[in-house]
């Protein structure tokens, strides 16, 4: 059984630091990044995280991120942090809900052409050196719960910001 949770991670790219995927002691998009080098799929941000540019691909991402059991789904996991949609690299998993565990049974890169977000992990390849991933229900729900946590907080923080930058404009007219 893998083990998954919700750590703050720190960019490497001189953004802000942000929630991300801890797996089994390791960062899902590092673990990408040092078994397929080259490939930028190091820095890619987890889709659950606030800021997503387009309403109806956020749904899709919480519709299939647990899907019902004895389902099975392709859900994307993650993605490019500058464009924070599906247009970008995008990291997809096959997700399997068993009733007691959660199965990602193949991970890969998104390779849909069509611009419907509900198409979305109709292409994929997917990667060949990175093993079936299982966990815990109550874990990964727990994980599910934290980013949400995070998802709130991170909106909350941009209201403000935006609030401020929109008073600011105001003032200087």
């Amino acid at each position: 059984m893998n083990t998954i949770k919700v750590e703050i991670d720190t960019s490497e790219y001189g953004a802000d630091d942000f929630a991300n995927y801890r797996i089994d002691n390791y960062w899902l998009d590092e673990k990408l990044d040092e078994l397929y080098p080259n490939k930028f799929y190091g820095g890619t941000i987890p889709t659950l995280l606030f800021g997503m540019e387009i309403p109806e691909e956020e749904k899709v991402v919480k519709k299939r991120i647990l899907p019902e059991i004895d389902k099975t789904v392709i859900c994307p996991i993650l993605m490019c942090p500058d464009d924070l949609d599906f247009s970008c690299t995008l990291i997809v998993a096959e997700i399997q809900n068993c009733g007691t565990t959660i199965k990602w049974n193949r991970i890969g890169i998104d390779k849909t052409t069509e611009s419907d977000p509900e198409n979305v992990g109709s292409k994929v390849k997917w990667f060949q050196k990175m093993d079936k991933l299982e966990f815990d229900k109550h874990e990964y729900l727990k994980m599910l719960t934290d980013f949400e946590k995070y998802y709130k907080t991170d909106k909350e923080n941009w209201e403000q910001r935006n609030t401020e930058f929109q008073k600011n404009l105001l003032d200087k007219k």
